[in-house]
């Protein structure tokens, strides 16, 4: 299965934020997808309750 996502705007904004974040924490640029996947990892990590807001979050 493929999916295929388009972001405008503050999100596409956001994404590219973090993306550049990575970029430093790796020492290499990161693909898309590998972000997206980084992005994943983390959300598992941050419980299987669901999603993990905080403060600086946006509502969905």
């Amino acid at each position: 299965m493929t999916s295929h996502i388009k972001l405008y705007g503050s999100k596409s904004d956001r994404f590219e934020e973090i993306k550049h974040r990575m970029e430093e924490q790796l020492g290499y640029e990161p693909s898309n997808p590998e972000v997206v996947g980084l992005m994943m990892a983390t959300y598992e990590s941050d419980g299987a309750d669901g999603l993990q807001m905080n403060r600086h979050s946006p509502r969905m």
